[in-house]
C-alpha cells in the first residue's frame, strides 16, 4: 500500500505541473474555447513517410555498409458533437519502419540483410465524453493496440498483427484547452479492464502457432494534447498514459514454478510482483513544415512496463516450458526511443 501511494503520488504531480505548463497561454493562442458545432464531423491527419539514404563504393576509405531507412506514418482524428452535449472522438495511430543494409559476406560477396524494425504501432480509441459543463465529465472509451509485425520470437519467427490488447475505461475527464483542432489537451481518471490475446510458436521449429488469453484491470491516468508552438511553425502532439493494474489473471500460474526453473531461466523470483506494477508510458511528436509538402519529425517514446501482461508463462510440472520468452517480456529499467526523419508530409482537416 505504500508503495501504491508514493507511486500515485509521484505521478499525480508530474501530472499536474504538466497539465499546468500545457494549458497556460504561452503554449497556445490565447482566447476561449472553440464550441464544436452539433452534427458536424471534425476531422483530421497527417500521413507522411521520412527516409535515409546512405551508399559507398567498394573502394571507399575507411569502409562502410549502405543502407535505406524509411519509416511511415499515420495520425488520424474524427470528432463529433450530439445534441445531448455528448461528444464522439475517434483516433487512429500507425507507425512502421525498417532498415535495409547491404554488408559484405565472409565468401567476399555483398547482399543485403534481413530488414530490422525500427518502428511498429497500431493504436485505434474511441471515446465518449459527456460535455455538460461540470467541473469533470464523465467519459468511456475503448481502446485497441497491437503490431504490425510481432518479432519477439527468440528463433527469428514472424507473427502478423500480434500481440492485440483491449482496454476498456470509465471514469471522469476534462478539456484544459480546446482552442481549435490543432489545440486542445484533454485528461482523463478512471477505471479500466484489460484483455491481452497473443499468438505464439509452440515449438523452436515449426510455424504453428498457439495463443494465449490474459486478464487485467485497475486504474488508468491519460494525458492527451495537440498544440502549436511558436507562432505555429512547431506541431506538437503528445500522450502521457499511466495505468496500474490492481491484479493479473495469470499471477498465480508462478506460484507453480520451481525456484530451480526461474534460476535456470535467468528469471527474477519476484517476476510475479512485476505483473502489477504501474505501467507508463509517454509519447511526443515534434512536426515541423519546411514547405507545404516536406516536415521535419521528430519522435521520442519514453515506456515503464515492468512486465508485458500479454505473456502468459506456460508451467509443466513446476517447469516454465517457455522460460525465453518470459525473460523477454521482463524490462526492469525505463525504455526509451527516438527517431528523426525527413520527408513528404500530408496534412488534412475539414
Amino acid at each position: 500500500m505504500r508503495e501504491f501511494m508514493r507511486t500515485w503520488s509521484l505521478v499525480l504531480i508530474v501530472w499536474v505541473v504538466t497539465a499546468v505548463t500545457l494549458s497556460s497561454p504561452a503554449f497556445g493562442e490565447e482566447g476561449t474555447e472553440e464550441e464544436l458545432e452539433v452534427g458536424r464531423w471534425y476531422n483530421n491527419f497527417d500521413t507522411g513517410i521520412n527516409l535515409t539514404q546512405s551508399a559507398f563504393s567498394e573502394n571507399w576509405n575507411g569502409g562502410g555498409n549502405s543502407s535505406l531507412a524509411w519509416t511511415a506514418f499515420f495520425n488520424g482524428g474524427m470528432r463529433k458533437k450530439f445534441e445531448n452535449s455528448l461528444l464522439w472522438a475517434n483516433s487512429l495511430r500507425l507507425r512502421f519502419g525498417q532498415t535495409h543494409t547491404r554488408r559484405d559476406r565472409a565468401d567476399g560477396s555483398t547482399g543485403w540483410d534481413k530488414p530490422a524494425k525500427t518502428e511498429d504501432k497500431i493504436v485505434f480509441e474511441t471515446l465518449l465524453l459527456y460535455e455538460g459543463g461540470w467541473v469533470v465529465e464523465p467519459y468511456g472509451s475503448a481502446r485497441w493496440q497491437s503490431l504490425f509485425l510481432d518479432e519477439n520470437d527468440p528463433f527469428g519467427r514472424d507473427i502478423v498483427i500480434n500481440p492485440n490488447t483491449f482496454r476498456e475505461s470509465i471514469g471522469a475527464a476534462k478539456h484544459l484547452m480546446q482552442h481549435s483542432e490543432e489545440e486542445i489537451v484533454l485528461v482523463r481518471l478512471g477505471a479500466t479492464a484489460r484483455q491481452n490475446h497473443r499468438r505464439y510458436f509452440i515449438d523452436p521449429v515449426s510455424d504453428e502457432t498457439d495463443a494465449s488469453t490474459a486478464f487485467d484491470g485497475g486504474l488508468e491516468l491519460q494525458l492527451d494534447w495537440r498544440l502549436k508552438l511558436f507562432d505555429g511553425k512547431l506541431a506538437w502532439r503528445g500522450k502521457i498514459d499511466v495505468y496500474d493494474p490492481f491484479w493479473w489473471s495469470e499471477a498465480s500460474t508462478f506460484d507453480e514454478v520451481s525456484a530451480d526453473s526461474l534460476v535456470a531461466g535467468g528469471i527474477d523470483a519476484d517476476v510475479k510482483s512485476f505483473t502489477t506494477a504501474v505501467d507508463v508510458a509517454w509519447e511526443n511528436t515534434f512536426t515541423t513544415q519546411i514547405t507545404k509538402w516536406v516536415a521535419f519529425n521528430i519522435y521520442v517514446e519514453f515506456v515503464y512496463d515492468k512486465y508485458d501482461n500479454s505473456v502468459v508463462p506456460i508451467v509443466e510440472s513446476g517447469n516454465l516450458t517457455n522460460p525465453a520468452q518470459v525473460s523477454e517480456a521482463i524490462r526492469t529499467s525505463l525504455q526509451w526511443k527516438q527517431t528523426f526523419g525527413i520527408g513528404v508530409t500530408i496534412n488534412f482537416q475539414s
